[in-house]
């Protein structure tokens, strides 16, 4: 299976278009991935195929919701969503947030190899950081907590006017309910949830997408 076409052609699928430079720095990430995973781990996905399609495809459907600007993205991990973000809209200024020490090392480290700029790795948990850093157009967040939580994580970190996207499994629809008191509350208004399957696979993703109104 020639992994970089199924790249290429799943973000073609998705309304994207990668070049070959920027095939070529996934490649470099995911290879870079791989190695650091042997002493630190950072993914339970270890095969090539699983992090093209289940970490890069997955976080590209992202892409289309975003128009640029300054993105946060709380509790990357290894990059997850921010980085795949990053190479694919190389305009962006990324902050990438986690509370894991080893892995906002290793997110330091891989910026530096793939040579991105306007990049910033801090350590810390979100609800002290919140204070720190000044608005942003987006936060972003993968698989971290339930949504009532998430928004009192996220929520602050965003401008009035700007949105919060989380990408949710199948079950999102009963966090959603849990969550709306909360998400509005923080001055956030549901716009959409955006349902889609990643292509080539039968996987069902959902961003909820929630627009900072202030409060």
């Amino acid at each position: 299976m020639d992994l970089q076409n199924v790249l290429k052609n799943g973000a073609n699928a998705l309304g994207i278009e990668l070049g070959d430079a920027q095939i070529e720095l996934f490649w470099k990430y995911k290879d870079f991935l791989k190695e650091y995973n042997e002493k630190v781990n950072l993914t339970a996905i270890r095969d090539d195929e699983g992090i093209v399609v289940k970490h890069f495809l997955d976080c590209l459907t992202l892409v289309p919701h975003i128009a640029g600007g300054r993105v946060i993205d709380i509790g990357t991990g290894p990059g997850f969503p921010g980085l795949v973000l990053k190479i694919a809209i190389p305009g962006l200024d990324l902050t990438l947030l986690d509370a894991r020490a080893k892995k906002v090392k290793f997110l330091k480290e891989a910026s530096a190899l793939l040579e991105l700029e306007n990049v910033k790795c801090l350590h810390g948990r979100a609800e002290d950081v919140q204070k720190k850093v000044a608005a942003f157009d987006y936060a972003v967040s993968r698989a971290v907590g339930q949504l009532e939580t998430l928004a009192g994580w996220c929520l602050p970190f965003v401008k009035n006017g700007g949105r919060l996207i989380v990408m949710k499994g199948p079950n999102y629809a009963e966090e959603l309910e849990k969550g709306a008191a909360a998400i509005k509350k923080l001055g956030g208004e549901i716009k959409e949830v955006v349902t889609l399957t990643l292509p080539g696979t039968d996987m069902l993703r959902n961003l909820v997408i929630i627009e900072k109104k202030g409060r």
